[in-house]
């Protein structure tokens, strides 16, 4: 009798061991669904970006015109670019063995990423501020000024691009490399950074990536989906 209930009180406790906490099940699901809420907050961004498609002194103009909008452009793409780049840091822990060191590599473009290309956005908020009080010439003349005599600018920047283009490109790589998605899953990331590029960030461009991180996002459940 003894041994019995030993048996069962040990089925038990594989049983439990072998079940996810909440809480991990919780941490996969911000993980697969990253993707697609960067697609959609993108969307958002871009159906309400005053000077979609436009740039230099029109697009300052518009921006000190309609500042109501540009704050739901530059709040849609500062979360779209978060949760862009959150998988790179996220996978880490699914990948052991084979690709082990290069998720590090994925974890560490996706920090210096996350650090810096979100918050870009608030500098949107400032060309509409100046453009505001100093027309658009007042916009363009603080932007050379400070590409003229600030070395750090692109410094600060050109991370927070680098993070973008090769975070889920790395993500879906690595996964591959562990031997945890197929092929399509990469094809997938890269059509997607295409069509928000190709498109000039307009707002059916984004709605093409949502599609394809979509399909990204299946291929983040069923490689991370508990044995």
């Amino acid at each position: 009798m003894t041994t019995i209930t030993a048996s069962s009180d040990l089925n038990v406790g594989a049983t439990a061991a072998s079940r996810p906490s909440g809480a991990l099940t919780v941490r996969r699901w911000f993980l697969v669904a990253s993707p697609v809420l960067a697609g959609l907050f993108a969307v958002i961004g871009a159906a309400a970006d005053p000077a979609a498609g436009i740039s230099g002194d029109a697009l300052y103009k518009l921006y000190a015109a309609n500042p109501e909008p540009l704050q739901f452009k530059s709040l849609g793409f500062h979360w779209a670019y978060a949760f862009w780049i959150a998988p790179a840091l996220l996978i880490a822990p699914y990948v052991r063995g084979r690709g082990a060191w290069l998720a590090n590599i994925t974890a560490f473009v996706g920090f210096v990423g996350m650090t810096t290309l979100p918050g870009l956005l608030f500098s949107d908020w400032y060309d509409s501020a100046i453009g505001q009080l100093h027309g658009a010439e007042g916009t363009a003349a603080v932007h050379d000024l400070m590409m003229d005599s600030m070395w750090g600018v692109p410094w600060f920047t050109t991370p927070g691009i680098v993070g973008l283009m090769l975070a889920l490109p790395l993500t879906a790589i690595t996964l591959w490399r562990a031997g945890l998605v197929r092929w399509w899953a990469l094809a997938a990331v890269v059509a997607g950074l295409l069509a928000f590029m190709l498109s000039n960030v307009m707002w059916w461009g984004a709605a093409i990536t949502t599609i394809c991180f979509a399909v990204f996002s299946v291929a983040l459940h069923r490689a991370t989906r508990p044995a």
